[in-house]
């Protein structure tokens, strides 16, 4: 197998091999008859949980272990020949695999040890629907959704899974010759020319109907866009959210023409949330053009570029300028996407307080938004000359150095980030420990509110690296 060590296939050395697997000795159909009969309840229960064909897990199961024979499915109960070690443990076995030119060559190594038959198929399940750490989607072309068939299943496997250049066609080999695509049927019933109706009904075996994944959905307004990111090509794109429902189809990027940096439409995107290990995703609903006819396409969210969001909590005065444009639930153009709430005509008031500040960047350009409060609810709206802006009290900056000392009256005043109201993220301190009467400070710069006809300091203390602004009548 590719990319890990700890997950490597033992093809030759491990038990029997191919040859014998598939021998026709009466003793050996009654060995893979029995196999297949032990493993069918637990291939098919873990192969149905992780959308994957039980058909091939049974004739991988059966190709790596020698139909259970091999002394490591003996030992370990290990029937995938994979490495590394299980809850801690692990035996050492021979193996046999295929070096880069095709050449087999035999080497040691520790396998798995599992405690029973549904351990060892669950691992085998979770590596395939997991993938490996630098592509979760190495093995994506064995799951259902993207498999139309269990050849397609078995053949995805071939250079990826194995290094042997012929096992998917090994694989397929055994699902035609002991009828294992009976597996993939909602309904499985033994039928022989000895087995009377009560047995057959007695060992039909229902198959788990496939669990797919859930998404909730999410609408947007407008024309808002992103552009395709340098690892697009790790991923495709789908009719629907992938793994959310049957025959979810793919189309290659290939086919549709485009390159890194290509600008794209968005108009919904969505959370899925994995059935078996509750991991949440995020995709978007894409289409080339602006145009409503437009073919519409789903992408993961790491094959896009999107703007980029600094949020930082406040308080200011916002004062709506325009009565043209709308206000949104999210920031326009955000990755959460913004759908319209209403047009700011409806809102009557002139200045509502905001809460949040956005500072939105995309493709170099940055724009601010604001969150305000309307009754109980709130939105976001764009700050500009044209449309809202918040309304902070003008100060003339000069500087200048000095020292001065604090007065007696000195704690009937606050400390602050900012000169009060001049900023959103303006921020009451708390005067250091220092801080007495009469205790000296430098300034380096003079703010004055021409408005109120008051003058700010922006104050040092010794040792303190922090630096204050306070009202002048604080100083001597």
């Amino acid at each position: 197998m590719k990319g890990s060590k700890q997950w490597l296939i033992a093809v030759a050395i491990i038990g029997v091999g191919l040859g014998s697997a598939v021998g026709v000795t009466s003793h050996a159909a009654t060995t893979q008859q029995t196999f297949i009969s032990k493993l069918k309840s637990p291939v098919k229960t873990v192969a149905n949980q992780y959308k994957l064909y039980p058909s091939v897990m049974m004739a991988q199961a059966a190709l790596e272990s020698a139909w259970g024979t091999s002394q490591l499915t003996l030992q370990a109960n290990n029937y995938f020949g994979i490495k590394g070690s299980y809850n801690g443990q692990s035996v050492s076995m021979e193996t046999s695999e295929y070096d880069a030119n095709g050449k087999l060559y035999t080497t040691s190594a520790n396998f798995r040890k599992y405690p029973n038959a549904k351990a060892s198929m669950t691992d085998n399940a979770k590596l395939l629907r997991n993938g490996l750490s630098y592509n979760t989607a190495y093995y994506s072309g064995t799951w259902r959704e993207n498999a139309a068939t269990y050849e397609a299943a078995a053949n995805a496997l071939t250079g990826t899974y194995a290094t042997s250049p012929h096992y998917g066609a090994s694989l397929i080999s055994l699902i035609q010759q002991y009828d294992l695509a009976s597996l993939d049927k909602k309904a499985s019933t033994t039928t022989s020319s000895s087995s009377s109706a009560a047995s057959s009904s007695s060992s039909a075996s229902t198959v788990q109907p496939v669990t797919y994944a859930t998404a909730k959905y999410y609408g947007a307004s407008g024309t808002q866009t992103a552009r395709l990111s340098s690892k697009y090509t790790s991923y495709r794109a789908y009719n629907h959210i992938k793994g959310t429902r049957e025959k979810v189809t793919k189309t290659a990027w290939s086919k549709l023409k485009v390159g890194t940096g290509q600008l794209v439409y968005l108009n919904m995107w969505g959370v899925k949330k994995d059935p078996t290990t509750g991991k949440k995703t995020t995709w978007y609903r894409v289409t080339l053009s602006p145009a409503k006819s437009a073919k519409k396409y789903w992408v993961y969210r790491s094959a896009l570029t999107l703007p980029t969001v600094k949020y930082t909590m406040g308080k200011a005065t916002v004062k709506l300028s325009t009565t043209s444009g709308d206000y949104y639930n999210h920031v326009f153009n955000s990755p959460y996407l913004a759908k319209s709430q209403g047009a700011l005509s409806q809102l009557t008031a002139k200045s509502y307080t905001a809460d949040q500040q956005a500072v939105k960047t995309q493709d170099g350009v940055k724009s601010t938004w604001y969150r305000i409060g309307v009754a109980k609810a709130k939105y976001w709206v764009a700050a500009d000359r044209t449309t809202a802006s918040p309304q902070y009290d003008y100060v003339a900056y000069t500087k200048t150095t000095g020292t001065r000392t604090l007065s007696k009256k000195y704690t009937k005043y606050h400390v602050y980030n900012h000169v009060k109201k001049t900023h959103f993220n303006q921020q009451e301190l708390k005067w250091p420990s220092q801080a007495k009467v009469g205790t000296k400070v430098t300034f380096d710069q003079i703010g004055t509110k021409p408005a109120y006809k008051t003058t700010w300091y922006r104050i040092q203390f010794s040792g303190d690296k922090t630096k204050y602004w306070v009202a002048a009548r604080a100083l001597n």
